[in-house]
């Protein structure tokens, strides 16, 4: 089994600059997805689900972790500033907000953290819409 490994130099660094339109059958499509029973309330009240965000997930930077035999999500967080209109075209970003590794008490193994960071800007008027912090352990 090869060692799993990882270098701190991955810190810091950002993906590309990827745009998308901010539709509402996206979210009508992932209200249905999540069993939402009110999703025509969500659609004509404009309401987003806040972990929409989640959706848009291109353009993330190579994280370099070597050697892993599974990966696992622990952890999300959002943040919001505002919130993006159907129809608005957005563009977002990810960098490697920081990456460190732990022992498992259980096991013995090391496990390697990667928390991704994702900033959402509006195109129109370059507002900041969301920062989603997303952590992923590497086994």
């Amino acid at each position: 089994m090869e060692e799993l490994t990882f270098s701190e130099e991955v810190k810091g660094k950002w993906g590309e600059w990827v745009e998308e339109d901010f539709c509402s059958k996206d979210v009508e499509r992932f209200l249905l997805a999540i069993q939402e029973e009110n999703v025509d309330e969500y659609l004509k009240n404009r309401i987003i689900p806040p972990t929409f965000f989640t959706c848009f997930r291109k353009g993330r930077p190579e994280h370099g972790v070597k050697g892993f035999r599974t990966f696992l999500h622990a952890e999300q967080e959002y943040e919001f500033f505002s919130f993006p209109d159907y129809g608005e075209r957005i563009r977002y970003r990810t960098r490697i907000a920081d990456i460190y590794e732990k022992v498992s008490k259980r096991t013995g193994r090391k496990m390697v953290f990667v928390v991704f960071e994702t900033e959402y800007y509006s195109i129109r008027d370059s507002r900041l819409l969301c920062i989603a912090r997303a952590t992923l352990v590497f086994m």
